[in-house]
């Protein structure tokens, strides 16, 4: 069957109609939104029932970094799931067999769907304050975090590191801990030998953090490390984020009040991002976003309460200001 999913296989009698492959039906059929959400439940369903011992793999990890930090970890809900199952066999059509064909073969011949939902299960280390006796708290997790990979190797393994930050702010990473995740190796579900993916990846918006993708226990999770205010600010700008990555705004956790605030947030961003204001998106995050999440960065690193906020730029919604964006903080 392999040999034949990149082959015409079928084709219609309507003249002049293109033919099909395996591989097109294949991706049309798991991209559909009732066969996505089918394979997300299941997922969601597998990753709960092994939810406890993950916890302990992170509860783990804290206890041994000494950091002055806590951790929140969480099973990954249906329809964020579902949805990256969607994109994922949408971009393979769009993509090409040839260029698709490797991970079409994990998804058939490895772990089924879950091998394209790298964070089935999310683990947040939030730092919750720069430094312990000298040392950063960062740093502290990450070397637990490669030593529990060190002494569990068949069961912990990590495919990425992406240390991402804004311009101009500190990562939480250096060159040095980048490096130590690059001479990492893991196998795919295929059994191929591949090398761990690390890199400081520059972020036009601002957005400052470092995300860890691994497989532990069977179970593809996504780890993150930040501070107290990044982590609350990124919590809330999600709804721009979203927005610009073309994604449905998920309001199931606001009050009234705030989904009608993330309604106006919404109408006032979508008119920035449609040059409506006579401005780009892009001239936003280097005049206003990049320039928050400086200040929240530099008030981690300078350990200040609260963030010293920068000027909100002329032209644009004053809706966007972070006072009113904040206001869509929840547990």
């Amino acid at each position: 069957m392999i040999n034949l999913i990149g082959k015409i296989v079928y084709s219609t009698r309507t003249s002049g109609a293109k033919a099909g492959t395996m591989f097109d039906a294949f991706c049309a059929t798991m991209s559909r939104p009732n066969v996505a959400r089918q394979s997300a439940r299941r997922i969601v369903n597998e990753t709960a029932a092994r939810s406890e011992e993950l916890k302990e793999v992170a509860d783990d990890i804290l206890k041994y970094s000494g950091a002055d930090a806590i951790v929140k970890p969480r099973v990954k809900g249906v329809d964020s799931t579902a949805a990256k199952i969607q994109k994922n066999f949408t971009g393979f059509q769009k993509d090409g067999y040839d260029a698709s064909k490797e991970k079409i073969y994990e998804v058939i011949l490895g772990g089924g769907t879950k091998e394209l939902v790298c964070d089935s299960y999310g683990i947040r280390f939030i730092l919750q304050s720069e430094k312990k006796c000298g040392r950063e708290n960062s740093l502290r997790i990450y070397d637990s975090i490669l030593n529990a990979q060190k002494n569990n190797p068949r069961t912990f393994s990590l495919t990425g590191f992406e240390d991402y930050y804004g311009r101009g702010i500190k990562p939480y990473g250096n060159e040095a801990i980048r490096d130590r995740f690059a001479e990492l190796r893991y196998r795919t579900s295929l059994g191929k030998q591949k090398e761990t993916i690390a890199a400081f990846t520059a972020k036009p918006s601002g957005y400052t953090r470092t995300n860890i993708n691994g497989r532990i226990n069977g179970v593809n999770t996504e780890i993150q490390v930040g501070g107290l205010h990044t982590t609350k600010w990124g919590d809330v700008e999600h709804i721009l984020y979203d927005m610009r990555q073309g994604k449905p705004l998920d309001m199931s956790k606001y009050t009234p009040e705030q989904k009608k605030l993330a309604l106006e947030i919404q109408k006032a961003y979508r008119e920035v991002l449609q040059r409506k204001s006579g401005h780009t998106a892009e001239e936003f995050s280097e005049k206003y976003l990049n320039k928050l999440w400086n200040s929240f960065r530099d008030a981690e690193v300078k350990n200040l309460a609260e963030p010293i906020y920068p000027e909100f730029p002329q032209g644009y919604p004053e809706i966007l200001k972070v006072e009113n964006i904040l206001k869509l903080v929840h547990d």
